[in-house]
């Protein structure tokens, strides 16, 4: 099963990378084929929301289920994201640090079928970069718009 834990500093106070960050709009401006993050149950800041992630890749559409399993409103949010081929436990740590705020991911993931399985192994190290390229991209995103994201951005 694939893990593993990324994090970077954001030069801006906790409450506004919270906002930032629980806000389903800027999702699809800072998280790679994104194209909407649909609350269908719950709010999006509660232990128990439901939400469907609209991906599209390669001109393929699909679509994941996160549950937000465990929350503390702007410090924690340990979500289960499922679909048909993988599953992953996705925990995001929103601390203060300094003059500015740490926020962690720690990413586990295991495929459904045999092939899946397989193929996340050997995809660790493109899943390590692209989680680290959204989380830079949603530091500038924060330090630039503060916790709400331009259209264009």
């Amino acid at each position: 099963m694939p893990e593993f834990n990324i994090s970077i500093h954001i030069n801006q106070p906790p409450d506004i990378v919270h906002k930032a960050f629980i806000n389903p709009d800027n999702s699809v401006k800072w998280m790679t084929d994104l194209e909407k993050f649909e609350v269908v149950k719950g709010k999006a800041d509660e232990a128990g929301a439901i939400a469907r992630l609209h991906y599209r890749q390669k001109g393929s559409s699909y679509i994941m289920e996160d549950r937000l399993e465990y929350c503390e409103p702007g410090r924690i949010y340990v979500s289960r994201v499922s679909g048909d081929a993988i599953t992953a436990r996705v925990e995001t740590a929103i601390n203060p640090s300094g003059n500015g705020t740490e926020i962690s991911i720690s990413w586990s993931g295991k495929g459904k079928l045999l092939p899946f399985k397989l193929m996340l192994f050997f995809l660790r190290g493109r899943l390590v970069n692209q989680a680290k390229a959204e989380l830079e991209k949603f530091k500038s995103l924060v330090e630039t718009h503060g916790a709400r994201f331009p259209d264009n951005a």
